[in-house]
């Protein structure tokens, strides 16, 4: 990772445990202390388990703690164990495979210091999908990550597509069990490209309508029986609704001066949203991990960049809605303090597209009418 003074991003630990927690029946434990426990369980909405050392273990070895939460797990009914380890254990350099030889565990060496959440959840898909076999015909799903507010929403939307146009799903990496990686497809669509599981061929993106219709048609020749015709109709349709919805705006408004913090592909597709739709000038990206550019994970470094200018519109978390008051925010990226988000809402797909236009026009419409408000003496 980047040196940080003041870092905003989870670290590698926590998107390992965000791919494993996706599998209902693998019981994962995070090995560490309290809070690389209590911080993961913060934003990752799933059953947890820790080994919680303490300093005296950390002195006389961490093995026998880690073989006991093990043991009463497995007990317990849990067919299979994996444990994240976390920095501490890693640098002790204990040989946790021989302390556990006779238990169903898989290990993934996965501290804080290994990266950012993106490499530890690679990390993590690398470990498990070792096992995984292809043996049906359709397609995987993956980029649905525990992390990501938006991943209920874009595992429903991608099935919804794929259905749509008859395209059979294998594993879905990962909300799933763990079953599923023997009935593996040869071919893996990705709902969130920062978030890609290394299973089969990588057959493209569901993010974005133009992405959405090429890799379908891609994948469509692959696919016995697969019939495109009703998903593209759906598709033509959502971009007229698109199209005559941000035209309507720009009858009355000029178009939103942006700044995106985000992971790198959804920065991405909210700008092109902008620059396509909305004739906006191309926003000020900061990424949140690296692909192609540094990743800005610093919350100094970040309110640096964002004061240089002015914009109309931040979409990103709480931290730059905090730092520019007075422009109107999107939340895609957690955390988004004060915003509760219970249905399934999706950023990929056909619906994710007509969902990421909404919060750009709601929110700069809703801070249009709020700057224009009288205040009452």
């Amino acid at each position: 990772m980047p040196e940080c003074t003041n870092p905003i991003w989870p670290c590698a630990l926590t998107g390992a445990v965000s791919f494993l927690a996706g599998f209902s029946d693998l019981a994962v434990v995070i090995h560490g202390s309290s809070g690389c426990y209590y911080y993961p369980k913060s934003l990752i909405k799933a059953p947890l388990h820790g080994s919680f050392i303490l300093h005296d273990e950390v002195i006389f070895g961490t093995g026998a703690r880690l073989r006991s939460v093990v043991s009463e797990i497995v007990g317990g009914g849990a067919a299979r164990v994996a444990i994240v380890n976390s920095c501490v254990p890693a640098l002790m350099g204990e040989d946790l495979a021989s302390e556990l030889d006779d238990l169903p565990v898989l290990i993934v060496d996965s501290p804080g210091f290994r990266g950012d959440a993106e490499a530890g959840f690679t990390l993590a898909a690398e470990t498990l999908l070792k096992e995984a076999e292809i043996t049906a015909t359709g397609v995987n799903i993956d980029g649905i990550c525990l992390l990501d507010p938006f991943w209920r929403g874009n595992m429903h939307e991608s099935k919804r597509i794929l259905a749509m146009a008859g395209i059979p799903v294998g594993a879905v990496l990962s909300n799933d069990r763990l079953s599923s990686l023997s009935k593996a497809a040869p071919v893996t669509l990705t709902a969130n490209p920062d978030y890609e599981a290394p299973l089969g061929r990588s057959g493209g993106s569901l993010l974005g309508l133009s992405s959405l219709k090429h890799t379908l048609i891609d994948v469509a020749d692959t696919i016995p029986g697969a019939d495109l015709a009703p998903v593209l109709e759906e598709c033509e349709l959502a971009e007229e609704m698109v199209v005559a919805a941000c035209e309507k705006y720009l009858r009355r408004n000029d178009p939103p001066v942006a700044a995106i913090c985000a992971q790198s592909g959804y920065a991405a597709f909210f700008a092109d949203l902008l620059v396509r739709y909305l004739g906006a000038a191309q926003p000020l990206i900061l990424p949140r991990n690296a692909t192609g550019s540094p990743a800005v994970t610093d919350y100094d470094q970040i309110r640096s960049a964002l004061c240089q200018d002015a914009y109309d519109l931040v979409i990103g978390s709480s931290y730059e809605a905090r730092i520019l008051p007075d422009a109107a925010f999107a939340g895609i990226t957690p955390p988004n303090r004060g915003h509760v988000m219970l249905g399934s809402r999706p950023l990929a797909g056909i619906e994710g597209s007509l969902y990421a236009v909404e919060l750009i026009l709601n929110a700069v419409m809703d801070q249009r009418k709020k700057s224009r408000q009288i205040p009452v003496k």
